[in-house]
């Protein structure tokens, strides 16, 4: 990708931002074999590589298979950010990256109008904001709590309340449901929280959990 003259390049597919040492050392020597001056964990729990030449970002996108086409318009969600959860964290309540990981792998009925961004936090702390996300669940002594709609950008919003008290198997099927109602209600490049603003949620929770 390019920006302003920079070239860098953001890897997909990592796993909530958890890594193993042999897939540290993996992105140590890729930094090394491509010359890369800067290397950053993004807000999305992703790495990337930063002030690279336009000859080594292609090369490396051969190299990784890094398909051309964005994730959202493909079936699937923009990215999924996730807490360590109650695996790695004394305060998790539910498991954030195995949630994580089935959210990751939700095929939808079509592409989304646009990126969605989702945020799985396994206590109510919610280090992940999932109230600033498209999709928001956090997860409580009672089970999940499902929010829709947020926004952490030039026009923040906090998701609306979508359910609560879900289990693991119920909160992906709504997530599943709202998604595809989202993508077949909103107007192509709408975002959830401007397509909240004019659906309201007593329209959406109507539509999902009728």
């Amino acid at each position: 990708m390019t920006d302003n003259h920079k070239t860098y390049l953001v890897l997909p597919h990592l796993n909530a931002g958890l890594l193993s040492p042999e897939e540290l050392e993996q992105l140590a020597a890729l930094a090394r074999k491509y010359r890369i001056p800067k290397t950053k964990i993004t807000g999305a729990q992703r790495v990337a590589f930063l002030g690279m030449e336009p000859e080594a970002l292609e090369a490396m996108k051969v190299e990784l298979n890094i398909p051309a086409t964005p994730p959202h318009v493909r079936n699937r969600v923009h990215y999924v950010q996730a807490c360590p959860g109650n695996t790695w964290c004394q305060f998790g309540q539910g498991d954030a990256l195995d949630l994580g990981e089935r959210i990751k792998q939700v095929e939808l009925d079509g592409p989304l109008p646009y990126k969605v961004k989702v945020g799985i936090s396994g206590c109510r702390f919610c280090c992940c904001e999932s109230w600033m996300r498209d999709v928001g669940l956090t997860a409580e002594k009672k089970g999940w709590r499902f929010s829709f709609g947020g926004n952490a950008a030039g026009r923040p919003r906090i998701g609306d309340l979508v359910a609560e008290g879900l289990s693991d198997d119920e909160a992906v099927a709504l997530v599943t449901k709202t998604l595809n109602y989202y993508l077949h209600a909103a107007k192509f490049k709408t975002r959830s929280a401007r397509f909240m603003e004019r659906f309201g949620i007593s329209a959406l929770k109507t539509a999902v959990l009728g």
